[in-house]
């Protein structure tokens, strides 16, 4: 029995502990928010214990693992916190809000002999599993072109996250480099403004370059749709294009949604014989906790959401200077030179 403490219970902490709640293998032990009224609501919804401070979590001898579901920004202090207290640690993507803190994650990682695991959730939905087989078993051919879009709720979006839009654009810019196993050699994005009451982008465009001619294209946009808040999250897209054959991914529409007086959502995906809805969201937390037992190797490590990470920042640069991107080394010191960081994984 794996014991488990959250730290942050704002929407996709909510939707983790849910779902942990349900696994079997494992315990929530607690949560922990420094938005403290909000912790106690959360607390007293499932009858489960707040902790008093991000330390005592780490002094806790009992607990194995943690889920950290705070803001990118924060992700650096608490993972490297967690691991050097031996807990295993799950954490949500983006790894984190800059290149040196995504590192220094990497690099506690490598040090420790703990689980890590990032929380790219769509690479456990089997749509892009089946994307993913087609690709390894060569039934596409050479990959030439990949367009991949998705929409995400305005409301449940936050203006202040560090990395704005990318921070969910993050999904599918890792995808792309997941199931095509490349990294590319220049990035171009593009945002617009939709509603007026911020500078951040609500629409970006992203293109990625590769080496052989391949190229990739995502769009992703903040959607205002309040009367159904997770609908649009189903709306993704994925046409994969090779010189033999093409695969495309669609959930633009779900077989299944649930309504109660609580709640409207949409279903992603249903595995017969599993309890409940069993979903990527909590398919990831399925091997993670595998992962710990040692029955299967660890997935999405900090060191491979590292390449995302690159490319993610890449964006950002883009997004800033409004220049394409090209592939020489990233000045790590002022972050100010229209390069894209280095890709360490395709130096090994």
């Amino acid at each position: 029995m794996t014991r488990i403490a959250i730290c942050g219970v704002g929407n996709i902490g909510r939707i983790h502990l849910q779902n942990l709640l349900s696994l079997r293998g494992c315990q929530v032990a607690g949560i922990f928010d420094r938005n403290t009224t909000q912790m106690q609501l959360v607390a007293s919804q499932f009858s489960i214990k707040p902790y008093q401070s991000w330390e005592e979590i780490l002094n806790e001898a009992a607990l194995d693992a943690v889920v950290i579901a705070s803001p990118a920004g924060s992700h650096r202090e608490l993972c490297c916190d967690a691991l050097a207290a031996g807990k295993h640690v799950f954490v949500e993507k983006p790894l984190a809000a800059t290149l040196q803190d995504a590192e220094a994650i990497a690099e506690a990682e490598t040090q420790s002999e703990r689980v890590v695991q990032v929380g790219f959730c769509e690479r456990f939905n089997p749509a892009y599993l089946e994307a993913r087989r087609a690709i390894v078993e060569g039934r596409l051919g050479e990959l030439r072109a990949i367009q991949s879009s998705r929409f995400a709720p305005y409301h449940l979006s936050d203006p202040t996250w560090e990395l704005g839009i990318l921070d969910t654009a993050a999904h599918n810019l890792d995808l792309i480099l997941w199931l095509t196993g490349k990294f590319p050699t220049k990035v171009l994005a593009r945002g617009s403004n939709v509603y007026d009451n911020e500078a951040t982008p609500h629409a970006c465009v992203t293109l990625l370059s590769f080496e052989d001619g391949m190229m990739a294209v995502d769009y992703l946009a903040w959607v205002n749709e309040k009367a159904h808040p997770l609908s649009q999250c189903a709306r993704s897209e994925m046409f994969i294009q090779g010189r033999l054959g093409a695969f495309r991914v669609d959930h633009s529409w779900r077989p299944s949604w649930i309504m109660d007086a609580k709640e409207f959502r949409f279903v992603d995906c249903v595995v017969l014989g599993g309890p409940e809805y069993y979903g990527c969201l909590k398919l990831q937390f399925d091997h993670f906790l595998r992962a710990i037992a040692g029955e299967v190797a660890p997935a999405v490590t900090a060191k491979e959401a590292l390449r995302a990470e690159r490319v993610v920042l890449a964006a950002q640069l883009s997004l800033k200077t409004g220049q394409e991107i090209s592939s020489e080394p990233l000045d790590r010191k002022t972050g100010t030179e229209n390069t894209l960081p280095p890709d360490e994984a395709d130096e090994d």
